[in-house]
């Protein structure tokens, strides 16, 4: 069963005092493949779900912005697919590259501020170099601590993460 590791807010900071006014969000799950989720926050529409790539999945992120919040990229391609395809098999590495490129000019020209909220296990933790690449306002939560009961130890599990490096 795949369990959610990230929640990306997608909105507008406020001019004044920071934060976010977030208008949709994209839920990261993994285990067996990585799914990301796109959700409105009114819930009028409905979720769209792509099965990103691993090495490219903040770029993928970002797409995903582009091409449904944002409205201003075609892909030429669905990216959401009946029979859950990947972006591996969607688009080939060239294609893909050469939209990932179009997505950074395009994020430049609009004023949205992305929070990347990315729990422990998530692979995004190894891709935060990447999330800075982008143009946009952004912030980046990472775990801190953590307790946990576990199955498999029959015990409670804390963690702290303070001086971890991701």
């Amino acid at each position: 069963m795949a369990t959610t590791t990230a929640i990306i807010l997608i909105g507008r900071a406020h001019h004044n005092d920071s934060g976010i006014n977030p208008t949709h969000l994209i839920r990261l799950t993994e285990n067996s493949r990585p799914a990301l989720t796109l959700q409105s926050i009114d819930g009028k529409a409905e979720p769209i779900i792509i099965i990103p790539t691993i090495d490219n999945m903040v770029d993928d992120i970002y797409l995903m912005i582009s091409v449904f919040i944002l409205n201003e990229l075609n892909p030429g391609k669905e990216l959401q697919t009946k029979e859950l395809k990947s972006m591996y098999e969607i688009f080939s590495e060239q294609e893909r590259f050469g939209l990932y490129e179009e997505t950074k000019a395009l994020i430049d020209k609009f004023e949205i501020k992305v929070v990347f909220n990315i729990l422990d296990g998530s692979h995004l933790l190894c891709q935060i170099d990447n999330i800075k690449q982008y143009p946009n306002d952004f912030e980046i939560t990472v775990p801190y601590v953590k307790k946990e009961y576990s199955a498999w130890s029959r015990k409670v599990k804390f963690t702290e993460f303070k001086n971890k490096e991701f």
